[in-house]
């Protein structure tokens, strides 16, 4: 009976989705990649090659590697791109829920979400039960949120001054902010890497318009943890919503995602915190015991996505109004308040010299963030003047306010 009900819910949520999908193209009039052949990863493979580097380089098996992984990445459709993705993201979550959370009644497997993407003019994911009789739950992360994530910590990264790679390809990364600010003023590319793809996000609703930004092997893994770091916490926080039975009391509003009848849930501060905090213990600890992955690296990757939220709801309302604080979106509390509950919980969890490296190393990458925002601004309040407009697909609000009383303290 409980494989049935499995699949009834997994079938329920995959045909909601499949209606939300069709609804959301015929509205906004997009339609997905189609798969591309082998040939036209090669020929894309060439022309990155020919474009980005020299011919030297390109004779390099591992940077023709690099650059043929994410030829193919590029030509895939986003259905298997995400799916493969979530897919283990999804299995190293559960695993870690299963070794970690004990609750009377508390039955994983019948919770369990569909995971997949839609265009939902957020930044983040949001959590919906479908209608009908299995109780599923449907997880939707923006579309663009991957690849976003991916060329942001390619940018992050390239900004952080670093040594030789070795006989493996790996660099030697210098966490230093002077050394930081000294390379972000005398390197302009940096900048403007971050300005492009911050710029082509707000304007058209794509990342894809922003160029192709290419590392060094050794740079080039460093961005990836950082990028699989960032979209484990979003997966695990939407567990933790659900495992939290947060989607029983929520408010239900219409209006957030472009299909105008689909009801999503906002939560209130305190279950945004909540949810950040169990969302946080089985990401990094998936992390850890799934990929190998250390406590520092996830940390800076749940760092860079409050970073990346802060980034993008204050470059859509600078354009908007001229006024980065004036909106922000879709509904959550600020960034840095999320961030102070998550680095006082953050010692829980390891010993004192891990959480010191972590909370350190986080400090000078939100710097990082900062000058090269301050160096973003005026290009978009440069196109606020001008007139140009934001994607028709963002979906701002006011910014909020929300209960200050609802933080949880250290002892919570």
């Amino acid at each position: 009976m409980s494989g049935h009900s499995e699949r009834g819910r997994q079938q329920e949520a995959q045909d909601f989705l499949d209606l939300l999908r069709a609804q959301a193209r015929a509205e906004q009039g997009t339609t997905d990649r189609p798969p591309g052949a082998r040939a036209a990863v090669r020929d894309l493979t060439e022309r990155i090659l020919r474009d980005s580097f020299n011919a030297e380089q390109g004779k390099d098996p591992r940077i023709r590697a690099q650059v043929e992984h994410e030829a193919a990445r590029n030509l895939r459709s986003q259905d298997d791109v995400f799916a493969e993705m979530f897919a283990g993201m999804q299995d190293h979550i559960e695993r870690t829920a299963r070794d970690r959370i004990q609750g009377d009644g508390l039955d994983l497997a019948a919770l369990r979400p569909l995971i997949s993407h839609l265009r939902t003019g957020q930044l983040n994911a949001v959590s919906m039960r479908v209608p009908g009789r299995f109780g599923a739950h449907l997880v939707l992360v923006e579309d663009q949120m991957p690849l976003f994530a991916s060329k942001l910590s390619k940018a992050v990264a390239w900004a952080v001054p670093h040594g030789p790679g070795d006989a493996e390809g790996m660099v030697g990364l210098q966490w230093s902010l002077p050394a930081a600010v000294e390379r972000i003023e005398t390197v302009p590319e940096v900048a403007e890497r971050f300005t492009d793809i911050v710029v082509a996000y707000a304007v058209t609703g794509r990342v894809g318009n922003a160029g192709h930004h290419l590392l060094p092997p050794g740079l080039f893994n460093f961005a990836g943890m950082l990028r699989d770091s960032l979209e484990y916490f979003v997966v695990g926080h939407e567990y933790a919503h659900i495992i939290s039975g947060h989607l029983d009391s929520a408010v239900r509003r219409r209006g957030v995602l472009p299909v105008e009848e689909a009801e999503v849930l906002a939560y209130s501060w305190r279950q945004e915190f909540d949810a950040d905090l169990l969302g946080m213990v089985l990401s990094l600890n998936a992390g850890v015991e799934q990929d190998n992955r250390d406590l520092w690296v996830g940390f800076l990757g749940i760092s860079l996505f409050f970073d990346a939220l802060d980034v993008m709801d204050r470059a859509v309302a600078l354009l908007q109004t001229g006024d980065e604080h004036a909106r922000q979106l879709g509904s959550h509390p600020p960034s840095d308040l999320r961030k102070q509950c998550l680095r006082a919980f953050l010692p829980r969890m390891a010993d004192a010299d891990r959480v010191r490296m972590a909370l350190e190393l986080a400090d000078i990458q939100g710097q990082i963030i900062r000058e090269l925002w301050a160096r973003t601004r005026p290009a978009l309040l440069d196109l606020h003047r001008r007139g140009v407009p934001t994607a028709q697909t963002w979906r701002t609000i006011p910014k909020e306010t929300g209960d200050p009383g609802a933080v949880p303290t250290a002892s919570t």
